[in-house]
């Protein structure tokens, strides 16, 4: 449907919508986040489904109109604005403004009022309106052009034919109907008795209310019950449905005739987006820009470049590719498989060059009936050029095309620039506004599969963009000297983690359904162990239920609250109610359970692959603001260790015979970093190879001798020494430590009279960053630090923790990265075959290694790990091997390359 389109939102019923759908939502501030979260997938979805060239949002202001003077107490039984949706409604403007969508709110004149105005201006221009609200009263404005979204994607489209079935009378004289029935949203009265079913059947015979009271005395022969009493009703309420009609009736030349040309698009700043989606921790969106997958940002496509666009229907334009690949050495290259309604996949593929052309290949294509050209001829007529690194390959997303050309048996190598990547860890200077100038037109091809369509179009866009992107980045790697870590960290990374997703590792799904079935059973025996001891039946899982059994029906004591206000349960406050009641016990016990059930089992079993029997995670370099990579589908970085029901599910990671799995752990990587970073002596001897630095810690805060440190203090010391780090108040210390305040103040100030360099260490790096805004790993990232000049204490605390916190990890991070890399680097070369990185688990790298090559492999992963990076203390990595991830043991290695 090429239909130009506009679609024109009632702001203040999307407030409403969106507050009440995602009323949960906030960010790790404690600010609420729903209403901009739920308003921005709105648009989204809106753009994705109708295509329009224009939004825009049509907001209320508080100012009062002609209504009012009408009648007083038009709208005045609503309810005072929630406080949370208040507060988000300065930063949702912000946000529309940035993503380029207008609005509109003028002083003393209503939104449907100038929602109906600019249906009927735009509807001049020969535009297609489609309002996005739930209002009755905008009813009114359907015709042939103008269309109603009732704010559920899932319902149809309001138009001219459902308004008439559904009330009997054309869309234009819903204000009539409005005017006899009245509408308590609104306050409006109508006329007393006359209820939906009366007021169709008068509107049916005579249209309006005028009509109607201009024949008032032929009501009397309608197929009406009371119709006397009806007539009686009208005639002593003329006035009351007058008015009433006129408050519901929309002034539709409420503005000058020009008024749709003064509405401009903002320029969209995705700069600032990004920006602001972080601190809304809105890391889907994120994504999805980084993916190119925003509708928003993605709803303008212009077509301002010289590019020919060569289809592939023959071997003689293969063969061509071949040629020019060869020349350039460096190419963008985009592919796709869209899964349809129909057996066969959409297979997709496009490929540019900086001579401006681009080659593009979509299966299922009609024209393809005549040509024997499919995906499989492409890719193995381009393999040798994909699996070779000396030719570049630029693109959005490499890490799934590695995984897509895997299933054609092709090993992508060469992977250079990423603009998923690029647009994530670098500030570059308005490239996002430049992102928009290189989106071309849409390839409108005469095709009744609109899948097909969308695929042309989208893959066509890929590699063209991602080119256009790399080009304009090399200008600002010469001015901002990033270059180094994005080519000799980020991108090497992202060929590992390719790798490393495909090795995947391998499961025993025996072991994990058998454990599933136990626990099943456990379950059901602890639940009715609970009934039975509390004499009724309750939802466990409910937290309001539990409340009112623990501290409603026991009287429980209640030592703690949720953000909300509400009496918490969570394992703390249970743990400490146990000692009182065997009730909580239990309940707990059941809590661990489920969560293990349902949280761990059943996804790790849900994610084993039936062909290879492994669990192929994917990990993220762009999901965290410290650097850390993180894993997804399923996480396999938060598989329990604490407890024993935990660790047995580490039983079922296992590896084929003859080989062995290895985990190799940078110990105390935090503390060693800090240690660099502060070049603190006392803490740098504390970390030798000889000394054990909790023990040293512990004497110091406890001022104790060797012979008197206990484990408790020892314990006490290593969770001091890795809180402090991470800006720990005497409060939070206290509350982790069961203490009082008083005492971890002294543990606190004993530290630093230890470590007194770390101390000015931390107060250095604040400075620089309340300086610069930013500040600059041992890696040369610069991290920029949101809120440290802020007004808020909060935020500012929060972004003084954050300082020393992100220097911290991301350093941790790009050292774990490296190292990874130089050990891929070696295993491609010399151990091809023998061992494999299979997972990433926070500073643990853990493999798959052959058996008979298990002296040697160790010995080379310790090395290259402790040193690939030089600091100024020792890294130490611990090693430990087994044939399965729970029963590993450490290995004491005898020998050194």
């Amino acid at each position: 449907m090429n239909k130009k389109k506009i679609i024109l939102i009632d702001g203040h019923y999307c407030l409403y919508q969106t507050y009440f759908s995602f009323s949960k939502l906030k960010n790790n501030n404690g600010d609420p986040t729903g209403v901009l979260y739920g308003y921005i997938k709105i648009f989204n979805k809106l753009i994705e489904i109708f295509n329009p060239v224009k939004i825009i949002v049509i907001f209320d202001t508080p100012t009062q109109n002609f209504r009012h003077k009408l009648y007083i107490k038009y709208k005045n039984n609503r309810s005072p604005m929630p406080k949370n949706l208040k507060k988000q409604i300065k930063p949702l403007k912000e946000i529309i403004k940035v993503l380029g969508i207008p609005i509109v709110s003028i002083n003393n004149i209503e939104a449907d009022d100038i929602i109906g105005t600019l249906s009927k201006q735009f509807k001049k221009k020969k535009y297609y309106i489609l309002i996005y609200s739930a209002d009755k009263d905008l009813i009114q404005l359907i015709n042939k052009q103008v269309s109603i979204i009732p704010g559920n994607f899932k319902k149809e489209i309001l138009n001219k034919k459902n308004i008439y079935q559904k009330y009997g009378i054309l869309p234009k004289y819903i204000a009539d109907f409005l005017g006899l029935v009245g509408d308590s949203s609104d306050n409006i009265p109508g006329v007393p008795g006359i209820g939906k079913k009366t007021a169709m059947i008068l509107l049916k015979h005579f249209k309006s209310i005028k009509d109607i009271y201009n024949n008032i005395d032929k009501i009397y022969n309608l197929p009406i019950k009371n119709i006397k009493n009806i007539t009686n009703k009208l005639k002593e309420n003329k006035k009351t449905a007058f008015l009433s009609y006129n408050l519901t009736k929309i002034n539709n030349n409420i503005l000058k005739n020009d008024f749709i040309n003064t509405i401009k698009d903002y320029p969209i700043n995705i700069p600032l987006l990004l920006k602001i989606f972080k601190n809304y921790q809105f890391n889907q969106y994120i994504e999805n820009i980084c993916d190119n997958k925003f509708p928003v940002i993605n709803r303008y496509k212009k077509n301002k470049n010289n590019n020919k666009y060569i289809e592939i229907v023959n071997n003689k334009i293969l063969s061509q590719i071949v040629e020019i690949l060869t020349q350039e050495k460096i190419f963008s290259i985009a592919i796709a498989i869209t899964p349809t309604n129909t057996k066969n996949n959409i297979f997709s593929i496009s490929m540019s060059v900086k001579s401006h052309i681009t080659w593009w290949y979509v299966s299922n294509y009609i024209d393809y009936n005549t040509t024997n050209i499919n995906e499989t001829i492409i890719l193995n007529t381009i393999k040798p050029i994909l699996e070779n690194k000396k030719y570049r390959k630029i693109g959005t997303n490499l890490k799934n095309m590695f995984h897509i050309l895997k299933k054609f048996n092709i090993t992508l190598h060469g992977i250079y620039f990423d603009t998923s990547i690029a647009f994530y860890d670098y500030e570059f200077n308005n490239l996002y506004q430049d992102y928009q100038k290189y989106l071309i037109k849409t390839y409108i091809i005469k095709n009744k599969n609109f899948n097909l369509e969308k695929s042309i179009s989208d893959i066509i866009q890929k590699s063209y963009i991602s080119l256009k992107i790399y080009l304009k980045t090399k200008k600002y790697f010469k001015v901002k000297n990033k270059k180094k870590t994005f080519y000799s960290i980020d991108m090497p990374l992202l060929q590992v983690l390719s790798i490393t997703e495909n090795n995947g590792v391998l499961i025993k799904r025996k072991i994990l359904k058998k454990q599933k079935i136990k626990i099943t059973n456990t379950l059901h025996k602890l639940k009715k162990k609970i009934y039975h001891i509390n004499q009724e039946k309750f939802n466990i899982n409910s937290n309001k239920q539990l409340q009112n059994i623990l501290f409603k029906k026991y009287n429980f004591p209640y030592s703690q609250k949720t953000k909300n206000g509400s009496i918490s349960t969570n394992e703390k406050v249970l743990l400490k109610l146990s000692k009182i009641h065997k009730l909580p016990k239990i309940i707990l016990q059941y809590r661990i359970l489920n969560k293990l059930k349902n949280t761990y089992l059943k996804k790790l079993i849900k994610s084993i692959n039936k062909k290879t029997n492994k669990i192929h995670t994917t990990y993220y370099q762009t999901s965290t603001s410290t650097g850390r990579l993180s894993s997804r589908n399923p996480n396999l970085q938060n598989i329990p260790i604490k407890t024993k029901l935990g660790r047995k599910l580490r039983i079922a990671f296992i590896v084929k015979k003859k080989w062995l799995l290895l985990t190799a752990d940078y110990s105390q990587i935090e503390l060693r970093i800090i240690a660099h970073y502060s070049k603190d002596k006392k803490m740098i001897k504390n970390l030798s190879y000889n000394q054990d630095i909790h023990l040293e810690t512990a004497k110091n805060i406890f001022k104790i001798k060797n012979k008197k440190v206990k484990f408790f203090h020892r314990n006490i010391a290593k969770i001091i020494n890795f809180s402090i780090l991470y800006g720990i108040s005497p409060f939070g210390l206290a509350q982790k430590l069961n203490i009082s305040i008083l005492e971890a103040s002294e543990y606190i100030e004993n530290y630093f009279l230890t470590y007194k360099r770390v101390k000015k260490y931390i107060k250095h790096i604040y400075s620089m960053a309340k300086k610069n805004k930013y500040i600059t790993t041992l890696f040369g990232r610069d991290i920029y630090i949101p809120n440290i000049n802020s007004n808020n204490i909060i935020l500012k605390k929060y972004a003084k923790r954050f300082c020393i916190n992100s220097i911290i990890q991301n350093t941790a991070s790009d050292i774990i990265k490296t190292s990874m890399i130089k050990l891929n680097t070696i295993f491609q070369k010399e151990f091809y075959n023998d061992v494999k990185i299979i997972m990433h688990i926070h500073d643990e790298l853990i493999f798959e290694i052959k058996e008979e090559k298990k002296n040697q492999l160790i010995d080379l992963i310790k090395y290259y790990m402790e040193n690939n990076t030089k600091l100024i203390v020792p890294l130490y990595v611990s090693i430990k091997t087994g044939k399965n991830w729970k029963e590993i043991k450490p290995y004491t290695l005898h020998t050194s390359i």
